[in-house]
């Protein structure tokens, strides 16, 4: 009998007069739902002052009281945040019939299929929120409680997310038409997730593999969006019971591409019709969830030929062929026995040394964490990067472990990565793929995840380019293989070629393909599928952050830092990239003190997270240190850019991209600090790093030698300078860049300076659109080059379009 908070109640007015006052200590508030031999209210209980659904039987058998009592006995055992509450129970006397009565937590929200149909969550969220059940119906079993009739109008999802299980009132009784609740005929929506033994009577078959195989149907169901066996909706016990038994359900692989390796196999385990074939609990089901939602093996295995050729003839052994064919599957049987014990011992040594391998990689491990130990030559202030230089030492000890030792060196040249030392973590790196291509083979799923890790070190290092074709190259691979971890692992691989494409310059690539990853149905078949989203959102805001289209990338990541907040907290890492990712949002549009707050914010984060010399904390203080150049305050800025620069240097990175930007930074804050000299000279150095390969870094660089020897009085040197800055630029940023406008604008303040305001015109009529659509027409870039526009008009003697240039350089009333 369903007692759903979210059924309407019935306020008519003959019902009403039909309901009683009081029950028990509660007073009756209307009506949730009835059936053949009692009722659910919605009532109100005084101390404490709560809701709860009230469950009553009147007038029937002492029988039926009897199992009424033995469910209030079951519920009372039942403790667990993803089953309804029992809070009391008792008796009453209602118009002079004895009346017991049972009060449950009242659940609001939408049942399972309105829950999936309502918010359509991705397969990741689908796959949780079965676990979820699946543990909560294990709770019930280890009790001894058997639900029976399991379904998604049984199963609730509370505001929070939590599912609760509902109506355990044909819990361990014999069938759901004898006890008195449910009159004959009315069990037609429950068929469709009755098991074979449940549908056949047999009391003594029925154990917690029933509800594993409701749990099958329901899992089937949220994932293909349909039955297994939709003929059950409108079909009667008999009826049922001939097309669970003769009929296979398609698999769930067919019905939807999301559902391809694994998770088919897992489904379909979960509904096998002989209770051997399936899960020995909902524990073990919920299990292989993880497992799929981890990326790891399942437990779950197709079907053998012999147990195939069981059912085939189980289901015809009517036919006057039966005995015919017995005799011939069971010589199959004997010849596929052989084969199975082969793969099983195969399967074993497998587990074994998997086993063994783990263990080892632990051990390895744990070696690693305890050299630090002072009481065995360690120090407990032992830098992270002394304990990896150790520990590398000892890879050579699994030498003749390839598996192990690829592993080992994986886990080291990850670590090496994370810590910014791409030359270390690509030599480690690479004798990880060499180990594991040996001891799982090359096209294995371990060996794959190396490569994968070395085009990750790629794409954060100065390797861009070279990340974008290894990428390209290791996609086309992954396509040849027909397995879930392959076509993951090539979804990532896309992210991470959209992510090079980007930090290669080539912004509106990388825009397009990001936009196409999230566009595509493929996104919601990943376990991680709100992981991958917001980390491809957020990929979406920086290009467009660098392609000038501030306002949409403002918006993308203030959604994505609200999710990672709440998911993630304040201070993870991920939530403080994109915090930082906001205050650059900021920065460009001029929003200058709310971007140095938000920069700050993340500085002492990384600080005290990573120390001061990570690499990530180095980019946060260079970033706070750019806001402050921006507010004038460049002598808070100094420290920070000088820190960042020597520790790059004393790595053997003085060349790399950041140790390039810091130095672009430096310059202008020497300048701002009146030591043109030193700038000038810092300038030089940056640019006699290009080689003959300009980045959009070393172009910023460019401009700011050239704005330097404009300021020092040198024209004509820094006319050339700013002539072949601007031959450049187009093909190293293009003209859509955030950079191209002001180099514009720079450049015809020298013209100006030359008295050549036909020049300056040209430059500065392009340039001002543009750094008002990317910039704002608040920014201080945007307002100084409608100040020199203005000063170009005048010039040339254009007075309305003078006047016209100095009120958009004019800062608006309360700026």
């Amino acid at each position: 009998m369903p007692h759903h908070a979210t059924h309407a109640i019935d306020e008519t007015a003959s019902l009403a007069a039909s309901l009683p006052t009081r029950i028990g200590p509660y007073r009756i508030l209307g009506l949730l739902g009835e059936g053949g031999m009692g009722r659910v209210y919605l009532a109100q209980e005084s101390s404490p002052t709560r809701e709860v659904a009230l469950k009553v039987i009147r007038g029937v058998s002492g029988s039926a009281v009897a199992r009424f009592r033995r469910e209030i006995e079951l519920l009372a055992q039942l403790e667990h945040p993803g089953i309804a509450r029992l809070y009391a129970a008792g008796d009453d006397s209602v118009g002079g019939v004895p009346t017991p009565w049972l009060a449950l937590e009242v659940v609001r929200g939408p049942d399972l299929r309105q829950w999936a149909e309502r918010d359509r969550p991705p397969l990741e969220a689908r796959l949780r929120m079965l676990a979820a059940v699946c543990r909560a119906a294990q709770h019930a079993h280890a009790r001894g409680a058997i639900h029976r009739d399991l379904k998604p109008g049984n199963i609730l999802v509370d505001p929070h997310g939590q599912p609760k299980i509902l109506d355990f009132g044909v819990a361990r009784l014999r069938d759901a038409e004898s006890d008195g609740m449910t009159q004959a005929g009315q069990i037609v929506g429950t068929l469709p997730y009755m098991s074979p033994e449940q549908l056949s009577g047999s009391a003594a078959d029925v154990d917690a593999r029933s509800d594993v195989y409701a749990l099958g149907v329901i899992a089937y169901e949220l994932v293909a969006g349909r039955l297994p066996h939709p003929r059950l909706t409108t079909s009667t016990l008999f009826e049922a019971l001939d097309i669970v038994r003769r009929e296979e359900p398609p698999r769930l692989s067919t019905l939807t591409p999301q559902a391809r390796g694994d998770l088919d196999r897992v489904v379909m385990k979960a509904i096998a019709s002989d209770p051997v074939q399936r899960y020995a609990s909902a524990d073990a089901f919920a299990d292989d969830i993880d497992r799929l939602l981890e990326h790891r093996p399942v437990l779950a295995r197709a079907p053998t030929f012999a147990y195939r050729t069981a059912r085939f003839v189980r289901r015809h052994r009517a036919l006057t062929v039966a005995a015919s064919i017995v005799f011939v599957a069971l010589v199959a049987a004997a010849t596929v026995s052989a084969v199975a014990a082969h793969r099983a011992r195969i399967a074993q040594a497998e587990a074994e040394a998997r086993a063994d391998e783990l263990a080892a990689v632990n051990a390895f491990v744990a070696q690693m964490l305890t050299d630090a130990d002072p009481e065995l030559g360690g120090s407990p202030d032992m830098p992270l990067r002394e304990v990896l230089d150790r520990a590398a030492g000892t890879m050579d000890a699994f030498g003749g472990q390839p598996r192990t030792a690829g592993q080992v060196a994986l886990l080291l040249g990850r670590t090496w990565s994370g810590l910014g030392d791409s030359a270390r973590a690509q030599a480690v790196l690479d004798r990880a793929q060499a180990w594991l291509d040996a001891g799982f083979g090359a096209v294995s799923a371990e060996a794959m995840d190396a490569r994968y890790a070395r085009i990750e070190d790629l794409a954060r290092g100065d390797a861009a380019a070279a990340a974008v074709q290894a990428s390209e190259a290791l996609e086309a691979e992954l396509a040849r293989i027909d397995a879930d971890w392959a076509r993951h692992l090539a979804f990532r691989v896309r992210v991470l070629r959209a992510e090079a494409t980007e930090a290669s310059g080539q912004v509106e690539p990388a825009i397009a393909l990001t936009r196409a990853l999230l566009a595509s149905p493929e996104l919601d078949t990943l376990p991680d599928a709100t992981q991958v989203r917001e980390v491809l959102q957020h990929n979406l805001a920086y290009a467009l952050l660098n392609s000038g289209n501030f306002a949409e990338a403002e918006g993308l990541v203030r959604s994505v830092l609200a999710a990672e907040s709440e998911r993630l907290g304040p201070d993870h890492p991920q939530t403080l990239y994109t915090r930082k990712t906001l205050g650059q949002t900021l920065h460009r549009q001029g929003k200058l003190d709310e971007a140095v707050q938000w920069y700050a914010q993340v500085y002492d984060a990384r600080r005290t997270l990573y120390g001061e010399e990570h690499p990530l904390t180095l980019n946060s203080g260079a970033q706070l240190a750019a806001a402050y150049n921006t507010l004038e305050r460049a002598a808070e800025a100094e420290p920070l850019l000088r820190r960042a620069l020597a520790v790059r240097i004393a790595r053997g990175e003085g060349e790399s991209n950041d140790a390039i930007i810091d130095r672009v930074m430096l310059v202008t804050t020497l300048d701002k600090l009146g030591r043109s000299d030193d700038a000038l000279k810092l300038a030089d150095e940056v640019i006699a790093l290009e080689r003959d390969t300009p980045t959009r870094d070393t172009l910023a660089a460019r401009n700011a030698r050239a704005t330097l020897l404009h300021k020092a009085g040198r024209v004509d040197e820094a006319r050339s300078a700013f002539a072949q800055l601007l031959r450049m630029a187009p093909d190293v940023i293009g003209t859509n860049h955030p950079n191209w406008p002001v180099f514009l604008s720079s450049a015809a303040a020298a013209d100006l300076a030359r008295n050549d305001a036909a020049a300056a015109r040209k430059k500065l009529e392009e340039a001002l659109p543009l750094l008002e659509a990317k910039q704002g027409p608040a920014h201080p870039r945007t307002r100084e080059a409608a100040a020199r526009l203005a000063d170009t008009y005048a010039a040339l003697d254009m007075d309305t379009e003078a006047q016209a240039a100095r009120a958009r350089a004019t800062p608006p009333t309360g700026d």
